[in-house]
């Protein structure tokens, strides 16, 4: 378990991060806005007016105290500040001041960023517990799940959060094996960055507690245990320092804020969604919602890749934590040649942690594949160690002449139908399903949510601006005001146009096709006297947005 990497490896981890870039900067103009977007582009203003104005202002205000805090970092106190900081800083420099981006670029640069970051470390970490060319088909598996392509490039929290849980993975991979001063600070750092970002990091500390308790405890004499903590020190120690360092709106009543912070996510409430059929509304929750909405979401071919590594792991695991140590109590020899190794432990960890937590039917439901979204890292890592094996015993019966092509063609036949569905989907992605649902209409059909987070009214946009009288009042339904205005000032919707959030008052309604919300359609009939759409966003024929127009 040393970790170790050559230039070349080194150059490609590079040059993933940077193809990531630039996909993500093409693809994120034609993608709407999500109702957290609009919350957290004005956050980004607010937080990054304390950095850039009330630090720098010396006239007399101390930025420092708790009245000024209070104004800027209040707002949106549901989440730590360092990426709503960072929106806010972005978008000052690199829209405001070098006019080199768009607004809503300005604000998702950082979670773009950390999405090209992501690129470089799992590669990186592939090519530690596989090869080089299975670590490349983990980082191209890992982006060309649609859903997860969707959410690189946006100004939220979940990309960041999956890049910072691997890197406090990869952090402590190399803690426990160096032991050096600088990599057990490392691990502090990157837990602290986690911690900083979302509260999934929560999760992190126990996943690798019990990594530690099966890898170091039977190998180690108690006295040399304690100096294998010292990672768990760190995070303990570091981590929060990290978190309050970089939440001014702590800094005053750090243990009541942090309190109410905890209680917020703890008891959050419950967003209806539509599973199979079932519109779930409070707990207890099906048990299985997680595995079954990844399993329709991934792309097949992908899918089955993770289901057969997975399953292997799993295999290792019950053989040398329960079945083997039987079979030698009673004389008989282990199933397994060599145990399961470290590696493997720690991603079968990670891999399935947040599944597993998401999946308690206790945890609210309030968003789709975005919440279990670090463990797809390390799944993506199970297919591409499942395709290698595949490409290794095809080579070893294949005549010497395609060897070599075997491994590429397998890649093909697994990832061009993702790429295919993506480019289909794109910038639709919270509606995709994949082959096994039947695409979006077969995700209709099996009454699974068809959208969520009010982006898709994007695909009546060149309707509207087209059609809308001048100065028209349009109802957009789940569409936010602030969103609303990011569309007119990113130049995605025409300026003239007036936003209302009454149906009564509008000339023009756009409805989001949401079970939830079916009454709300029930309204636009009743109020325009019509049943009849003008215009919609229909997938593979099945309706996502419909307009309405008052006769």
């Amino acid at each position: 378990m040393t970790w170790t990497t050559n230039r070349c490896d080194a150059l490609i981890a590079f040059a993933l991060a940077l193809i990531t870039l630039a996909a993500l900067l093409i693809g994120e103009h034609s993608i709407g806005f999500m109702r957290d977007e609009g919350v957290y582009f004005e956050a980004g203003r607010r937080y990054a007016a304390w950095f850039a104005d009330d630090l720098l202002a010396f006239d007399g205000t101390t930025p420092f105290s708790d009245e000024v805090i209070r104004c800027r970092f209040e707002f949106n106190r549901e989440h730590p500040a360092l990426m709503k900081s960072l929106f806010g800083l972005s978008e000052r420099l690199f829209t405001q001041k070098l006019g080199l981006m768009r607004e809503a670029t300005g604000f998702r640069l950082p979670a773009i960023l950390f999405s090209a970051l992501l690129s470089a470390l799992l590669f990186l970490l592939g090519r530690h517990v596989t090869t080089r060319r299975a670590a490349l088909f983990a980082v191209l598996g890992f982006w060309l799940v649609p859903r997860t392509f969707f959410h690189g490039a946006l100004a939220c929290f979940d990309m960041p959060i999956a890049c910072a849980w691997l890197l406090t993975v990869v952090c402590y991979r190399h803690a426990i094996t160096a032991r050096t001063a600088c990599s057990i600070l490392g691990v502090g750092l990157a837990f602290g960055l986690a911690l900083s970002i979302k509260h999934n990091a929560w999760i992190i500390p126990g996943v690798l507690l019990i990594h530690w308790a099966l890898t170091e405890i039977p190998k180690r004499r108690c006295r040399d245990l304690p100096r294998t903590l010292l990672p768990f020190a760190s995070m303990l120690l570091i981590g929060p320092l990290t978190l309050l360092a970089t939440w001014p709106f702590l800094w005053h009543h750090p243990i009541d804020r942090f309190l109410w912070y905890a209680r917020f996510h703890t008891r959050h409430i419950n967003y209806p969604w539509e599973f199979l059929g079932q519109l779930l509304v409070e707990a207890p929750f099906p048990p299985g919602y997680a595995l079954v909405l990844t399993g329709l979401t991934v792309p097949i071919a992908l899918l089955a890749l993770m289901l057969t590594g997975s399953i292997h792991e799993v295999a290792r695991f019950a053989a040398t934590y329960a079945i083997d140590p039987i079979r030698r109590r009673f004389g008989k020899p282990p199933l397994l040649a060599e145990p399961l190794d470290s590696d493997s432990l720690l991603l079968l960890g990670n891999g399935f942690a947040s599944l597993f937590v998401f999946s308690m039917p206790f945890v609210p439901i309030f968003g789709g594949v975005k919440h279990w979204l670090p463990a797809m890292p390390f799944l993506c890592l199970f297919a591409a160690r499942a395709l290698e094996r595949l490409s290794s015993r095809l080579e070893a019966c294949a005549p010497s002449k395609m060897r070599r092509a075997i491994f590429p063609a397998l890649t093909t036949l697994v990832l061009l139908p993702a790429l295919i569905g993506l480019i289909r989907i794109h910038p639709y992605g919270t509606s995709f399903y994949n082959e096994l649902a039947g695409g979006p209409a077969g995700g209709a059909s099996l009454g699974m949510h068809r959208q969520y987070w009010s982006n898709n009214v994007t695909g009546v946009f060149e309707w509207l601006n087209a059609n809308a009288p001048q100065g028209a009042r349009v109802y957009l339904h789940e569409v936010t005001l602030a969103a609303f205005q990011a569309y007119q000032k990113n130049e995605m919707l025409r300026g003239d146009l007036k936003y209302t959030s009454s149906i009564g008052n509008s000339l023009i309604a756009a409805y989001q096709y949401m079970p939830e919300f079916r009454d709300i359609e029930f309204q636009i009939w009743n109020s325009y006297g019509t049943q009849t759409p003008v215009t919609g966003l229909y997938l593979d024929e099945t309706p996502q947005i419909v307009v309405y127009w008052r006769p």
